[in-house]
């Protein structure tokens, strides 16, 4: 099972839907409430592509306190 194999403190998000139900999630209220400045997303971390098993190490370590950013 892999549920099992996955540590308590990481979160695991999953959709069941069809094409056509994604089309229709509530994405550009979200991202119009970012734009206006109404919803706040924390970086946590911000690392290079090359830096890429540093972010892994950190994510897994629970150290990013915030969302993980990779730049390329």
């Amino acid at each position: 099972s892999p549920m099992d194999a996955i540590p308590a403190s990481v979160k695991l998000t999953t959709y069941a839907g069809g094409s056509e139900d994604f089309i229709n999630t509530p994405l550009q209220s979200f991202i119009n409430e970012l734009q206006l400045g109404n919803t706040q997303i924390k970086v946590g971390k911000v690392f290079k592509l090359e830096q890429i098993v540093e972010a892994h190490r950190c994510m897994e370590e629970n150290r990013a306190n915030g969302k993980i950013v990779i730049v390329t």
